[in-house]
């Protein structure tokens, strides 16, 4: 698993980098794009909060790669934020923004995904560490 892990941790880092720079480009252009409905800034603004907040997790979980011995659950916590930023973030800001809904069935996965991430980080905490 080292080589591989090496490598999905790399793209895990790279991902939350570029995560969290288009959100900041979203967060701008929601900011002051002309005629967007409350409710669908509200929609965008919670879309952009999550990306954020689970990109900065994502950034972490790398670094966990790096500090400690790699297991499982680790890399799967990290492959589900990436899920859950593409399923939920990502599907809510091309709903919203650019009227795009042929995905917006999955974006209730999306936010399965970030809890099942949360689950997989805290039962790497519990794994007895070397």
């Amino acid at each position: 698993m080292n080589v591989l892990s090496t490598y999905i941790f790399r793209f895990t880092f790279v991902f939350a980098c570029l995560a969290g720079g288009l959100s900041v480009l979203v967060a701008a252009y929601a900011a002051h794009a002309p005629g967007i409905e409350d409710a669908s800034l509200r929609s965008v603004n919670s879309a952009i909060q999550m990306m954020q907040f689970h990109a900065l997790i994502l950034i972490m979980v790398a670094w966990m790669s790096q500090a400690s011995k790699v297991n499982w659950f680790l890399l799967g916590s990290a492959l589900f934020f990436i899920a859950g930023i593409l399923l939920f973030s990502c599907n809510i800001v091309l709903h919203q923004l650019a009227g795009i809904s042929h995905f917006r069935a999955l974006t209730p996965f999306g936010g399965i995904a970030f809890v099942a991430g949360w689950i997989a980080l805290a039962i790497t905490g519990l794994n007895k560490s070397d």
